[in-house]
């Protein structure tokens, strides 16, 4: 249990002991939760939306599992006293298995309780194979219970499971007929709503995830998700201005750290580098009085400015390391957090490569905390690569990089995955990594494709062409990909669009018949794969 006001600690406490002979530990902050998983795991956590002036509870749940603080297993139950349908949106974008509103009665906190334990009883087999990284025989048990008919009022909870397992497993398409048959009983059903959208992201069908997302901004709970989630698609897409009007919409002190990062990039990316500055050094200012996000800031401007550096000519890079450092220095005083000490040493290192101090990044990599990636999060292991590259270690490099992408592929908030992807690209560009990982990509593809596993063979093919945009056989691939499976977008690209990216290429005699091949099977079949948008009939080839 986690709530920052003493007295109502003592007093949910209180009311907590009598209900089912619970073990239960309270705490008064996010940084003491933190501190406790480090020991002990909690099968439910209560937790404040509003804790003293640093992050949400929201914010910390966020951080702590993309951490793995916290275990699969783990149920959420959130209070809050907030009743504006921002905080309501954003506490039910984290799918908790139940949101009081405060001022609550002891009968519905005790039914809320009751419901769950009763729920994660039903369940607990499942619960111990998703602890275990089981995901395959976790789904295997929860379609048995379905088959044999779960009880009426466990219904809603083990459907909202069952779809989170198959997309995670990557069983895209069966996840989105779960939410579809929820959505098709009651429109409304925001999680539900949600994980249909995520579902169209994976399945890269852009065009219908973004009609969704439209429909979505009018609705008070899911408005600024779905203005971060609109601008990210338009970055993935290289429409930055459109980044921009997007993230405009959304209130700047309600602006996340995720999204204000997406817009700094955004910014950058149109050499609008003073803006991009300013925004962060505002987002710091705005939150001096609360440390932990601060800190955020102050090591999300600092990354900013040796992002600068690392892109500026080796003359003049001085002014931008400088400030870097000094940011560092302050985020990373009086620090004992073993992720945040190899945070600041890792970005200290990198300014020392940028400088061609090689012997002082060396020394910086000696803590024995540097080399524990359990908790590092996605951005920090490209700047890690990068240390390592500069030291002539090419090989832990590409793990690092490969390690990034992999953490960054289970992350949930979708603009801080997309600002990472960019990272993680431009990183395997520059140490000269991107072509090999594209050989690799389409290998794997092939052998998904060969056996009909067309949904993530494009994905393989698809992130190999961005990858290695030169290469003809990675984007004819993709088209054929497309075509044999009746797919008339993925992600960015319609069939149209590629057809006219891969005749700009530099194309071999073999690769210009297939081309004139695979245009004419796409001719034949212009009605179904020469659309503008996806038709209804073909959302779920």
């Amino acid at each position: 249990m986690v709530e920052d006001n003493a007295t109502a600690r003592t007093t949910l406490r209180g009311h907590l002991l009598p209900i089912a002979k619970l073990n239960v530990s309270s705490f008064g902050s996010g940084v003491e939760l933190k501190s406790a998983l480090r020991k002990q795991h909690f099968e439910l956590i209560i937790m404040d939306y509003h804790l003293g002036q640093g992050r949400t509870g929201v914010e910390w749940v966020q951080s702590l599992k993309e951490s793995d603080f916290i275990r699969p297993s783990t149920g959420f139950i959130f209070l809050t006293s907030d009743r504006s349908p921002q905080t309501i949106g954003r506490i039910m974008d984290l799918q908790p298995d139940a949101l009081l509103i405060k001022p609550y009665t002891i009968a519905s906190l005790s039914r809320q309780i009751k419901h769950y334990l009763s729920y994660r009883k039903y369940i607990e087999p499942v619960l111990r194979e998703m602890d275990n990284k089981q995901r395959p025989s976790a789904i295997t048990l929860l379609r048995k219970k379905l088959r044999e008919g779960v009880p009426p009022r466990l219904a809603s909870d083990v459907g909202k499971l069952y779809a989170k397992l198959l997309f995670e497993n990557e069983d895209i398409l069966h996840a989105m007929r779960v939410y579809d048959d929820v959505l098709t009983r009651s429109d409304k059903v925001l999680w539900a709503q949600w994980g249909k959208i995520r579902c169209q992201y994976a399945a890269g069908l852009w065009p219908d995830c973004q009609d969704e997302l439209s429909g979505m901004v009018t609705s008070t709970l899911a408005r600024d998700s779905a203005f971060e989630w609109l601008a990210s698609l338009s970055f993935e897409q290289k429409s930055y201005e459109q980044v921009e009007t997007y993230l405009s919409q959304i209130k700047f002190s309600d602006l996340s750290l995720p999204a204000a990062r997406l817009k700094s990039l955004a910014y950058q990316k149109q050499d609008k580098v003073v803006e991009a500055i300013d925004l962060l050094q505002k987002k710091r200012a705005m939150h001096r009085s609360a440390r932990d996000r601060f800190n955020d800031f102050t090591f999300e401007l600092a990354e900013f400015y040796l992002l600068l550096a690392e892109e500026a000519p080796s003359t003049n890079r001085e002014e931008s390391l400088s400030q870097a450092r000094k940011l560092v220095g302050l985020a990373g005083r009086s620090q004992s957090d073993r992720q945040v000490l190899q945070k600041r040493d890792y970005l200290l290192a990198f300014s020392a490569i940028l400088e061609s101090e090689d012997q002082k990044a060396a020394h910086l990599l000696e803590s024995d905390y540097m080399d524990d990636y359990l908790r590092t999060e996605p951005s920090m292991l490209v700047i890690a690569a990068k240390v390592h590259h500069g030291l002539g270690e090419e090989g832990k490099a590409s793990q690092l990089l490969a390690l990034a992408k992999q953490k960054n592929a289970e992350l949930q908030i979708i603009s801080e995955q997309v600002a990472n992807d960019d990272l993680i690209f431009s990183g395997g560009e520059r140490l000269g990594l991107n072509h090999d990982q594209a050989v690799m990509l389409n290998e794997t593809g092939t052998q998904l494709f060969m056996n009909k596993q067309y949904l993530p063979a494009m994905k393989h093919f698809y992130d190999a062409l961005n990858l290695s945009p030169e290469t003809a056989a990675f984007g004819l691939n993709l088209l054929q990909c497309m075509i044999e499976s009746d797919t008339a977008v993925y992600r960015k690209y319609g069939i149209r669009k590629l057809l006219r990216v891969i005749a700009d290429m530099a194309l071999s005699d073999s690769n210009h018949h297939r081309l004139t091949q695979l245009n004419l099977t796409a001719q034949a079949n212009a009605e179904k794969l020469i659309a503008p948008a996806i038709n209804e009939d073909n959302k779920h080839h």
